[in-house]
């Protein structure tokens, strides 16, 4: 199983990979013709959409995933996605026209800045289209089939980036061009899944069966919201108390850093049913050990890399307005992180069942992270934001991994993301040659001694990468 689920990780972040290689491919255009206030338009709407997703579906998919296992036979299965998804698409239906009506007679509720016509409208409705992905993807995981979903996204990565060339650098459309093709990707894909979920349910309603859903799912809703507000909300709040070019200079090194969720989401799909599916066997402690432990490694790799590299990214891709944003990429790597290492153990707590503690958790992070970006922004600014993330996250990790109840050793992980933080300041920081060249070299090299390091602190071998060796 643990040769299958690397397998899974490897297809699941290929169709993440992919995508976002095509991302970095046009990103030297678009830093051609998007100014920082544009990238910021863009990325509000995007936090906007992340928003209503969540509220609009009540964590109804971690339901799905647990319980698929649970009903029984194949019938029973395609009930519940039936039950599900029927439920799932009139509730966001309202959800929408309830949006669109609340954004025509107070424009101002979503933002002060930004116009809500057409931007935000924009941004409900590709809203919609995406809910209709979440449960057929969910299908996908739980079958252990993750190939048709990587084909599907890697699909949408080519269509999407090819529409936003031609109306951001033909037809000259800027932040709108990039907001239109999401949608009409959106759309397009929207109906793709609909079908598939058509083809893999039955239509049917257990108004019990419901209940007991939620009953299940909105425990996890606060928890989703706050870790929203944590992640996302920043966003927000730098709209608010700076300025659109001050939020394009921080999401767009949101996104160079939040690359590295490629991997821990592509991880957390192959991982997440696999734990549900071994929680109660008896090797399931010493699987975790090998799983963590390489994975931890994973997330170091792509942390430092991305984050000692920065610079010289953008020095070679980017144009003159975003030579600064490196300074802020590797402060919003801490947060990215935590994160990641936190779904280890937050998984844990959902196979327990305890789903109303990964929601204290979450919440109790969420506040401290908005009160920081409150306390903080007006006087530090971006660095605030970065911080306020870096703190609360770190928090929701050390909580996650204590009520977890996984009785074993953190030493050695913690001290590896210690020992990285120090590379990684190193780095970025003390480390100034003139020659971009010269520098890539030697940040190669150090990189690479780096990793043997980490490995060394993990206890792996990359001869010996193989769970028995913890049996």
């Amino acid at each position: 199983m643990p040769a299958k689920l690397l397998k899974n990780t490897i297809i699941y972040a290929l169709g993440d990979i992919i995508p976002r290689a095509l991302s970095f491919i046009t990103f030297p255009i678009l830093t051609s013709f998007l100014s920082l206030s544009d990238y910021g338009i863009v990325n509000y709407v995007n936090t906007i959409i992340f928003l209503l997703t969540t509220i609009g579906f009540l964590c109804l998919n971690t339901y799905y995933l647990v319980f698929y296992y649970r009903v029984g036979n194949e019938e029973e299965q395609k009930k519940l996605l039936g039950n599900l998804s029927i439920f799932v698409i009139g509730l966001n239906i309202l959800l929408s026209i309830f949006c669109l009506g609340i954004g025509s007679i107070f424009p101002k509720v979503f933002s002060a800045k930004i116009s809500f016509f057409p931007y935000i409208a924009i941004g409900i409705i590709t809203n919609f289209f995406n809910i209709l992905a979440i449960l057929p993807s969910a299908l996908y995981r739980v079958q252990e089939n993750p190939l048709p979903l990587t084909m599907l996204n890697i699909l949408r990565g080519f269509l999407s980036t090819g529409l936003v060339i031609l109306l951001v650098v033909k037809y000259k459309f800027t932040a709108l061009g990039v907001l239109y093709s999401t949608l009409a990707v959106s759309f397009l894909f929207g109906l793709i899944f609909l079908v598939i979920t058509f083809n893999n349910m039955t239509w049917h309603i257990d108004r019990i069966q419901l209940k007991h859903a939620l009953a299940f799912s909105l425990p996890l809703l606060p928890g989703s919201l706050a870790y929203y507000f944590l992640t996302m909300a920043d966003r927000l709040f730098i709209e608010r108390y700076l300025d659109l070019n001050q939020l394009g200079t921080y999401t767009t090194a949101s996104t160079l850093a939040m690359i590295l969720n490629i991997l821990s989401y592509g991880a957390y799909k192959a991982f997440e049913p696999y734990f549900f599916k071994i929680y109660k066997t008896p090797e399931f402690k010493k699987i975790f050990i090998y799983i963590q432990n390489v994975y931890i490694l994973a997330i170091l790799f792509g942390a430092m890399g991305l984050s000692i590299f920065a610079k010289e990214f953008f020095a070679i891709f980017a144009s003159e307005p975003y030579q600064g944003v490196w300074y802020y990429v590797p402060m919003v790597e801490a947060g990215v992180v935590f994160s990641s290492i936190r779904l280890l153990y937050s998984t844990i707590i959902t196979a327990r069942e305890k789903t109303k503690l990964n929601t204290i958790i979450t919440i109790i992070g969420g506040i401290l992270g908005i009160l920081l970006n409150i306390l903080l922004l007006p006087h530090l600014g971006i660095v605030a934001a970065c911080l306020a993330s870096g703190f609360a996250l770190g928090l929701i990790l050390i909580l996650s991994a204590y009520f977890s109840k996984i009785e074993i050793s953190f030493i050695r992980p913690g001290f590896a993301v210690i020992v990285s933080a120090i590379i990684i300041y190193f780095n970025v920081y003390v480390l100034n040659i003139d020659y971009i060249w010269l520098t890539v070299t030697i940040k190669t090299l150090l990189l690479l001694s780096s990793i043997l390091v980490i490995m060394r602190i993990l206890g792996l071998n990359l001869l010996k990468l193989h769970y028995d060796r913890y049996l």
